[in-house]
């Protein structure tokens, strides 16, 4: 780690304008974000949150990721009593970014780096295009990992500082990294790693002091935070795995396989398709400008400087990251996230490795950076800044006005039990759901591809078996979101038994809210 100590390369008025300017791209952030439609994927993350302590958060509620996010999520709404949902929900994820955001600048202050590079790493975060999109706005687990991934490798940095360690700093770099693989399993690469830095640095110490003082305090700190994963790993293990694992390796390929839509299939395909994402915006400008800082490196100084733990350490995560995004089949943008934060740490530590002769050495890059990853995202972010003019627009906050208001057309009472795959329209409405929608359409549609020996482990009915179970247990009411194809069925079932139509066209995607005419109504 350097110890350069000069004077400061930005004076305090460029600072004071680069927090500023960091402001106005939050409140561009938050716009957005809360005014980004609502997405299918929601519903597993949001609807089954807002059920937890109504059954099993897999058996019953069909959850199907690790569970920290629903656990988040269903604390975040107990403790506020909320009934927006979708707003608090989204709120959570804009927590998030501000979370991101302080971690990246703790970091950055421990390196004892100026302000610019700090600017220049939140830059590459806030103007990256696929985070300004569905992976970055919705309220889901794709970009709630990445503060948590700062937050773990800051405290990995105080855990093997040169010249103060501290096992502390080691047991919560530990429980960070666990509640960052149970928010998303596709960052597990970290554990590994994040170990094999606590056995081989600080070299001033013995194999013995690395163990006993970085290695256990992180292992420790790894069991507490995977508690959550661990809890229903030991109490319910087939049908975990049933609902994870399984899910994900055989139900999805085999619904996915027979799916007639254009997926990305084959490695040609999701080569293309990362290409379009890791190839151009911030993401290319943090490879060419750790590229850059790389060059000067070794301009500079020894190859030996790149030896350096960090660097290895995020060199090999980042890499990991990549491959990770390449496994899953079908594969989707989502996928190609986990490489991000890994990347922007790794600008940040070349940049400190570089600044040997001085910060303003790399002054002009970090500037450069800042001033290109702004320009990067301002096409979404302005948009985003505009979104104030209306916050009653807002489709988290539309939604639910719209779906109350069309239940009221209906006569609907509150309360009333839903059935429908996109429950968190429901919910919004304050009506009930049924369990084995709560994950809305992604277990419905994976259920006839469940095995046997698995379907012990489900609730849940199937397309064919719809019909059946709805008579059995008829709805008050019937959603039907019209964005998705899949929901049909449901309309055919409320028209085939006389179910009287109100549609609603005010929010991104349109509903009907079916209910029974008034004439066969059930007193």
């Amino acid at each position: 780690m350097s110890a350069v100590e000069d004077k400061p390369s930005v004076d305090p008025k460029g600072a004071v304008l680069g927090y500023a300017l960091l402001g106005m791209v939050l409140l561009g952030l938050a716009g957005r974000l809360l005014a980004y439609p609502h997405n299918r994927d929601e519903n597993m993350f949001v609807s089954v949150a807002s059920q937890v302590g109504n059954g099993d958060l897999y058996r019953d509620l069909g959850y199907n990721h690790l569970p920290n996010l629903a656990y988040l999520m269903a604390g975040v709404f107990s403790l506020t009593g909320t009934d927006h949902f979708l707003f608090v929900a989204r709120l959570v994820v804009f927590s998030g970014w501000i979370a991101a955001i302080l971690g990246l600048w703790l970091i950055v202050r421990r390196l004892r780096l100026g302000v610019e590079v700090f600017f220049a790493a939140a830059a590459l975060i806030l103007g990256n295009v696929l985070l300004l999109g569905p992976s970055g706005m919705l309220a889901s687990n794709n970009f709630l990992p990445i503060p948590l991934v700062f937050f773990a490798f800051y405290f990995l940095l105080g855990a093997l500082d040169d010249e103060m360690p501290r096992s502390g700093s080691a047991f919560l770099a530990g429980v960070l990294v666990s509640l960052t693989i149970g928010m998303k399993a596709n960052f597990v690469i970290v554990a590994p790693l994040f170990a094999l830095a606590t056995l081989f640095s600080p070299q001033q110490r013995s194999w013995r002091e690395r163990i006993m003082r970085s290695f256990v305090p992180l292992a420790i700190g790894g069991v507490i935070g995977g508690a959550p994963v661990l809890v229903h790993l030991a109490l319910d293990p087939q049908g975990f795995l049933a609902h994870t694992l399984r899910y994900f390796t055989e139900l999805q390929t085999a619904y996915w396989r027979d799916a007639d839509v254009p997926q990305t299939v084959n490695p040609a395909e999701k080569v293309l398709l990362a290409e379009l994402i890791w190839f151009r915006g911030t993401f290319m400008l943090a490879i060419a400008a750790s590229a850059i800082l790389t060059a000067k490196i070794l301009l500079k100084s020894s190859w030996r400087s790149l030896l350096d733990w960090r660097l290895i350490v995020l060199s090999s995560l980042l890499i990991g990251g990549g491959v990770v995004a390449f496994v899953p089949t079908p594969s989707f943008p989502q996928y190609f996230v986990p490489p991000i934060p890994f990347l922007v740490l790794l600008f940040v530590v070349l940049a400190d490795v570089a600044r040997e002769d001085g910060r303003n050495a790399i002054l002009p890059i970090m500037v450069a950076v800042a001033l290109l990853g702004v320009l990067t995202g301002a096409s979404r972010i302005v948009p985003g800044l505009m979104e104030f003019r209306k916050t009653s627009a807002w489709e988290t906050l539309a939604l639910k006005r719209e779906v109350m208001k069309t239940a009221d057309e209906a006569g609907l009472a509150r309360g009333a039990r839903v059935a429908t795959l996109t429950p968190v329209f429901a919910l919004e409405g304050g009506f009930s759901i049924y369990p084995e929608f709560a994950a809305g359409q992604f277990v419905f549609r994976v259920a006839p591809y469940i095995s046997e020996a698995d379907r012990v482990y489900y609730r849940t009915t199937s397309p064919t078996g719809l019909e059946a179970f709805l008579d059995a247990d008829q709805p008050d009411g019937i959603l039907v979101n019209r964005a998705e194809p899949i929901e049909r069925a449901l309309a055919d079932y409320a028209r085939s038994r006389g179910y009287e139509t109100y549609t609603n066209t005010s929010v991104a995607q349109g509903f009907d809210l079916y209910v029974p005419a008034r004439n066969i109504r059930s007193p």
